[in-house]
């Protein structure tokens, strides 16, 4: 794999020539400091630019279009990383070398036309496109309810600190849809594309250089190339946690527990933590968490532990009965005692290790892996996939009972069932 990177006065290209695959995948990508009231716009802007444009003017002018070119896809989203936001462009298509000539330029060309000439008419984003994505997300915002365990985790972390960034939801909120217009989102737009850093990565089988050289014809605006954007978000540390219960109607009652990372080590952050998470509750059949709540006490079908790495968290979910709260919250604190206490056995923690590999080398099976792979690299330093897998290997077990000791506990979080509701049903 052989990684280079261009610098074009604004803005930057990363390439990764790889002979791995026979497709290839290029991300345009934008990043700024996370403000929650621009949230709703930034969404409706990524879904509004890959609809449609002023070649392209419906959706069906875009499919045509895509089908023409082997079936390219393009896709936008729009992703918090800690402090930072990120709107993504992510076009995939086939290796040059199967299609006919001018095809490499035509497909490099495609997202920086539906980028850099949307369907705008006098400042303002064409109102049919606009209200087909307004109307999009409206529903993705009323039905953040009706999943039970998606709502769940936004009121623990609401309860949590409902002023901080990893408290917010990404999808957007209604009050800021309402007061969006086609012209209001036109001047995102352009903020968008003044007061943004952005960064282009292309992988795959390719001529960089070509590749570059069209990138660099297309996409003539002036970006940021440098900014400073914090990632890691400072979720307060409580003395006490808090014991929150609220109902909804919904059959399963979600049971989720918050806690903090305290003073991780770089070396922490990037690697012990993961293999205590697995031992914990990410190794899923293996995991003590299972073994206590699913396997000897029949309390759930499923328990899991999540690392978020930038929000300094480790977050618990099971789906339980809430008159097992008790006894749930009880095995949940004795696998986080045994984790300090070194509980746990060799044969445990070499598995980790390869279950961590597993998923690293699986990683570097896919596009989006590999670019993922350089993009932490760049952003956060995160050693490359082959060396990471060298330092997982030099983990000790002392360095994961270390590690337990930082992990306290924030907010314990049931979301219920309102009982009438059910014993009537």
């Amino acid at each position: 794999m052989e990684y280079k990177v261009y610098d074009c006065k604004t803005y930057r290209i990363h390439t990764i020539k790889t002979d791995k695959f026979k497709n290839c995948s290029m991300e345009i990508m934008f990043r700024n400091e996370l403000v929650k009231e621009e949230i709703t716009e930034n969404n409706m802007l990524v879904d509004l630019l890959m609809h449609s444009s002023k070649k392209y003017p419906k959706r069906r002018d875009v499919a045509i279009a895509l089908e023409n070119l082997y079936s390219t896809q393009v896709r936008g989203v729009a992703t918090r990383l800690g402090n930072s936001t990120m709107l993504s462009f992510i076009t995939d298509f086939l290796n040059p070398k199967y299609c006919y000539d001018g095809y490499l330029e035509e497909v490099i060309s495609f997202p920086f036309e539906m980028i850099l000439n949307p369907n705008v008419t006098d400042k303002k984003f064409d109102q049919r496109s606009f209200n087909i994505i307004k109307n999009r997300i409206k529903s993705d915002i009323e039905s953040l309810k009706e999943n039970a365990t998606r709502y769940a985790f936004r009121r623990a972390l609401d309860n949590m600190d409902s002023s901080s960034p990893t408290s917010y939801y990404m999808v957007g909120y209604m009050e800021d849809l309402d007061n969006i217009t086609p012209s209001s989102l036109y001047d995102t737009y352009n903020n968008v594309l003044n007061n943004y850093v952005c960064d282009i990565y292309v992988v795959g089988n390719l001529d960089m250089d070509e590749v570059v050289n069209i990138i660099k014809k297309k996409f003539t605006i002036r970006t940021l190339k440098e900014k400073d954007i914090q990632l890691y978000v400072n979720n307060k540390v409580k003395k006490k946690y808090e014991d929150i219960v609220e109902t909804g109607k919904y059959e399963q009652d979600n049971f989720i527990m918050l806690y903090n990372l305290v003073n991780l080590t770089k070396r922490e952050r990037d690697l012990v933590i993961h293999l205590y998470n697995i031992i914990l509750g990410s190794g899923s059949l293996t995991s003590k968490l299972y073994r206590y709540l699913r396997e000897e006490n029949s309390l759930c079908y499923v328990v899991s532990s999540m690392y978020q790495k930038y929000d300094g968290l480790l977050m618990i979910y099971t789906g339980i009965d809430k008159k097992d709260k008790n006894k749930c919250f009880k095995l949940i604190q004795k696998a986080m005692k045994e984790m300090e206490n070194a509980e746990f056995s060799d044969e445990e923690f070499e598995n980790a290790k390869k279950t961590v590999i597993s998923s690293i080398k699986m990683n570097e099976d896919t596009l989006g892996g590999i670019i993922n792979n350089y993009l932490f690299y760049t952003l956060d330093n995160l050693p490359l996939y082959e060396e990471r897998i060298k330092e997982f290997k030099t983990v000790t077990k002392d360095e994961v009972v270390e590690l337990a000791k930082k992990v306290k506990l924030n907010i314990v979080y049931l979301l219920g069932g309102e009982d009438d509701e059910r014993d009537n049903s």
